[in-house]
């Protein structure tokens, strides 16, 4: 499945291991670095990977302690962004735009911040101008715990699970034995290791937001998800970060998908390459 989405995965050595990421699309065109959400590996976006194939050079990795990624070592913000700068010298890269879902939008931030000749543009999936700390109702240490736990009796499981609470068949089917692995008593887990989780919740709970976003200089898409799915509470709170994110960051573009869930690019394909074509089109 890796071999029908990608047209080639390479690896490259980072510390502690090697770092898997997938690529596609046109070598000559503009380049597309795509950073998955927590738990998920570079495969999150196969519903969209096509579709960005026609226009684009596509690279879609799988963030440390993710996929096929090293899975040990240290965990942290930072880390992944010497990992990502290690892959565009590799790659070559001179020039990317970032499409960042959920909790890697903000390592994403602090890559373009590093890298500003590098870096032209972000798309931000529904994810990184918000501290996960301030969320009403999150508890860091039991969202840790359950995911930690989380157990399936078999990949085709997991998938149902994951089909069922998003609502579409979008996935190609094995998508997820990437993110699962088997455990001892023939269960399934995450891949990602309890100390990752807790590590990366950890700093998206406590990154300072103001310091970060001013230093941005890039062109930002962000992309939500649409708030009428919220409680009362977590969409005052969404749309007060909203504000406040673009009244730091001056040139930030946003939009909602509407009927939209946290992951755009599984519920809502279509209208997320829409709005991607249309933001890099400018």
């Amino acid at each position: 499945m890796n071999v029908a989405l990608f047209a080639q995965v390479n690896r490259l050595q980072v510390e502690g291991g090697t770092l898997e990421y997938g690529v596609t699309g046109n070598p000559q065109a503009p380049a597309l670095l795509l950073l998955h959400g927590i738990r998920n590996t570079k495969l999150l976006f196969a519903p969209i990977l096509p579709a960005l194939a026609e226009r684009y050079r596509v690279i879609a990795v799988d963030i440390r302690g993710h996929g096929n990624s090293v899975s040990h070592g240290s965990f942290s913000f930072e880390r992944i962004v010497t990992d990502l700068i290690q892959l565009l010298e590799k790659e070559q890269l001179e020039q990317v735009t970032i499409v960042a879902a959920s909790f890697s939008a903000v390592p994403a931030q602090m890559l373009a911040i590093r890298e500003p000749k590098r870096v032209a543009s972000l798309v931000l999936l529904d994810g990184g101008y918000y501290s996960l700390g301030e969320v009403p109702g999150f508890n860091r240490e039991k969202v840790v715990e359950r995911l930690a736990t989380t157990r399936f009796s078999s990949v085709e499981e997991a998938e149902r699970q994951f089909a069922e609470r998003y609502g579409t068949s979008v996935m190609p089917e094995g998508w997820m034995r990437e993110e699962l692995v088997k455990k001892e008593d023939g269960s399934y887990g995450y891949r990602l290791p309890r100390e990752a989780f807790s590590a990366y919740f950890q700093e998206y709970s406590i990154h300072s937001q103001p310091e970060l976003f001013q230093q941005l200089t890039c062109p930002v898409l962000l992309l939500l998800a649409d708030d009428s799915l919220f409680s009362k509470a977590e969409q005052q709170f969404h749309r007060q970060a909203v504000a406040t994110y673009q009244g730091i960051v001056k040139q930030a573009k946003v939009k909602m998908i509407s009927k939209a869930q946290h992951l755009l690019m599984v519920t809502h394909p279509q209208e997320t390459v829409n709005e991607i074509h249309h933001f890099l089109s400018k």
